[in-house]
């Protein structure tokens, strides 16, 4: 190997990069154990708070029998039939023509250890109106017995609910439970059958204070449906089938609103078929995330970790093929050993700061460290603070590429092309072949006509 020490040197480099992989793969690993706990800190709090919560309802249900006489073959006789009594237990829902709902949600911040959870409170005003459609018999001569009528609503996580559920219709207030067994939605309201009759109107209202963590949604069961929401969170992250047909986002909070007719939603579909057979619900919702999720950030910096010290690594190593420097291989491993302390300096202080400020110490530390060791191995503060102006303008461009998620591939290729044509530009002059310590064969070698030997026994 010693007659060609730039391969050499090249191989070593490249093991030393295979060897760094293995403290960067740890790396990885804490990062995603630290997620972890940040997820059962969130998911204890919302089983103390109350867990991310979906409106879904007011509807009708309206259990019911129909006895009807079914026309039966008798078994064992060709051509008799019998007549028999059939009684079959069926649910007419009706879903509300119209509904408009109201809501204001504010946020609290709690700690469950070092791992910060966004919880919300939220006030909910809907009104809205029923047209009572007669169930009429699906079999000739069938008797139809009303069983009680209920008016369903739910809510995900019944913890939440911060009071009974205030609830009127038709001007009178109608108290709130528990719904019966079987009933697809566990708040019910008992209804007086008087009320339902054909072509009859029920308006309601209904206000509902809801605690909850992380996201709040609302299913749209009715003919039409209007959802308004405001809030002071600045980092609204709009989810589910529908987005909201208005927006408005600043940095004191959002508002918006949604209108969901049933002609473009599935949702009363849905909700009509029973047992097990039914499908997730369409849905609208807000999750409360946090912009600046640093373990994501930090995952996705240590994705980059390779190409970063790739880059400085070959930096090192041309800047020895034109300066002639000589650096010796375990200073390399020093470097690079530096360069991914840097990504577990930036998870821990990010989980205390501002991810910026987090960047900024860590990044700087790390500089600094490199700034002082490279004065020595380079022989001189001018070429450790050349090369560490180098690092700055790497660690700037990698924090570009991780505020910017949109853009990040962008400014990755266009980091690796300048990289690349600046290693082009300053090695256009060196002779590879004398620094690989080979012999160029020119063309005239190569077409020099080969000389007879002597003659045995010549004079």
């Amino acid at each position: 190997m010693n007659k060609y020490p730039l391969m050499s040197k090249l191989l070593v480099i490249g093991f030393l990069m295979v060897l760094l992989a293995i403290p960067l793969m740890m790396v990885r690993d804490v990062i995603a154990e630290r997620s972890a706990n940040r997820h059962d800190a969130t998911e204890e709090v919302a089983r103390a708070h109350a867990g991310a919560q979906t409106l879904t309802g007011p509807v009708i249900w309206q259990p019911y029998t129909e006895t009807f006489v079914r026309t039966v073959k008798v078994d064992g006789a060709i051509g008799q039939t019998r007549e028999e009594m059939v009684t079959e237990e069926r649910v007419s829902i009706q879903f509300p023509k119209a509904q408009d709902t109201r809501s204001q949600l504010d946020t609290e911040t709690r700690l469950r250890g070092i791992f910060p959870v966004t919880v919300y409170t939220s006030q909910h005003a809907g009104t809205g109106r029923f047209v009572w459609t007669e169930i009429t018999p699906q079999h000739r001569g069938g008797q139809l017995t009303l069983g009680q009528p209920l008016l369903l609503m739910g809510v995900s996580d019944a913890r939440g609910l911060l009071a009974a559920p205030q609830l009127r219709l038709a001007g009178s207030p109608l108290p709130v439970g528990q719904a019966p067994a079987g009933a697809p939605l566990p708040l019910a309201a008992r209804l007086d059958p008087a009320r339902l009759q054909p072509g009859a109107t029920l308006d309601f209202d209904l206000k509902l204070d809801l605690a909850g963590t992380g996201r709040i949604g609302w299913v749209p069961l009715a003919d039409e449906n209007s959802v308004t929401l405001t809030s002071p969170w600045p980092h609204p992250n709009f989810t589910g089938d529908f987005l909201p047909r208005t927006r408005a986002i600043s940095a004191s909070g959002f508002e918006a609103t949604w209108r969901v007719p049933s002609l473009s939603s599935q949702a009363q579909a849905q909700f009509a078929q029973k047992g097990d057979r039914r499908p997730p619900l369409e849905q609208f919702s807000v999750a409360l995330e946090d912009p600046v999720d640093v373990y994501r950030l930090t995952e996705r910096a240590t994705k980059y970790a390779m190409m970063f010290i790739m880059l400085t690594f070959a930096a090192f190593f041309v800047l020895e093929m034109v300066k002639r420097w000589r650096i010796h291989p375990m200073q390399y491993l020093m470097i690079g050993a530096a360069m991914v302390l840097f990504f577990l300096l930036l998870l821990s202080l990010s989980e205390h700061l501002d991810f910026a400020w987090a960047y900024l110490i860590a990044s700087a530390a790390c500089i600094a460290l490199l700034a002082h060791y490279l004065r020595h191995v380079l022989g001189g503060w001018r070429a450790g603070l050349g090369m560490s102006g180098l690092l700055v303008a790497l660690y700037g461009v990698l924090y570009g590429i991780l505020v910017s998620e949109d853009n990040a591939l962008m400014m990755g290729s266009l980091l690796l092309f300048g990289v690349l044509a600046a290693i082009m530009v300053a090695t256009r002059k060196i002779d590879w072949y004398g620094a690989m310590g080979t012999q160029l064969v020119t063309d005239r070698e190569m077409h020099q006509p080969v000389q007879p030997a002597p003659a045995q026994g010549a004079a």
